[in-house]
């Protein structure tokens, strides 16, 4: 009962996400869907550049709360 209802939640984050909704969570933090932009990155092992497509990318900014950990 626990896998379902952990996989019900991370469904209904993702289609929302996928939405460009915003997902606040009291006290933990907020999801949101920012657009990225098109560049250039470079292929670790190679060195050789790659082109980064333009596209969507979740950011987190985490609460006050999640911030003072004591």
């Amino acid at each position: 009962k626990a896998e379902l209802s952990v996989d019900t939640i991370f469904n209904a984050m993702k289609r929302a996400l996928g939405d460009s909704d915003r997902i606040e969570l009291r006290g933990f933090g907020v999801f949101t869907v920012k657009p990225r932009k098109t560049g250039v990155g470079r292929n670790p092992r190679t060195g050789t550049e790659v082109t980064i497509l333009p596209g969507k990318a979740v950011r987190f900014k985490p609460g006050k709360e999640l911030q003072v950990l004591e």
